[in-house]
């Protein structure tokens, strides 16, 4: 009669041996699906890293045209009115110094060294002038519009053989300085008469003398009547 209390156990030696084997097949299956993960993972880091290498190619692309759309506070004003032109009619005595000392520059350090003009072309009495400066700013504008940030070969070319011909005959025109030559006494130039090339000592001075001049009577009566 040993047989009937062994009868249960049995039964539960049996059950328990075939959840065993239950849990060895389970273990075995979340092997493999662990296998299969680790490989697509594998798979995943090459596409990652070939991904790295192709965002290495471009993010220098997305700074270049990030930094052609921004608007920094230079003072130059921002990309989109960079080459807004002067109003010189509207400037604070402030406002006045700093586009004088900007044509300055511009035209010591681009317009001469690039266009080699003759005093005739450009007398060197020319800051004294309203058709001078007036000239001289939009050619440096329309410089700065053409070899800017959204400037082109094409705008290059046009402001080499269109607007620098413009401004040598609104320079050239009656009312201006017909053939170099400015008829207000005192602004006989020798350079004008023998037709040599414009030199930043023959026009600076003059330039010094109408920029202090202008700034101090805008101080002294500010556009628009503002004080």
């Amino acid at each position: 009669m040993s047989e009937g209390p062994s009868g249960p156990i049995e039964l539960r030696l049996e059950s328990l041996g075939r959840t065993l084997a239950a849990l060895d097949a389970a273990v075995r299956g979340h092997a493999s699906r662990l296998e299969s993960l680790e490989q697509a993972a594998g798979r995943l880091d090459g596409y990652s890293s070939e991904q790295a290498g192709v965002l290495a190619e471009l993010l220098p692309r997305v700074d270049q045209l990030a930094a052609a759309v921004e608007v920094p506070g230079d003072g130059l004003g921002s990309k989109a009115v960079e080459s807004a032109p002067v109003v010189w009619a509207l400037l604070s005595a402030e406002d006045a110094w700093t586009a004088w000392n900007a044509l300055s520059g511009w035209v010591e350090t681009v317009a001469v060294p690039t266009l080699a003009p003759t005093a005739r072309q450009i007398p060197p009495c020319w800051p004294m002038h309203v058709w001078g400066r007036e000239t001289l700013s939009w050619l440096h504008q329309t410089h700065v519009q053409a070899y800017g940030a959204h400037g082109s070969a094409a705008q290059a070319a046009e402001w080499h053989t269109r607007w620098v011909a413009q401004a040598y005959s609104a320079i050239d025109a009656r009312g201006a300085a017909p053939g170099g030559y400015c008829d207000t006494a005192g602004h006989h130039s020798e350079r004008v008469e023998r037709s040599e090339p414009l030199r930043t000592e023959d026009w600076s001075p003059w330039l010094v003398r109408a920029r202090d001049c202008d700034v101090e009577r805008r101080r002294a009566e500010p556009p628009g009547g503002g004080r």
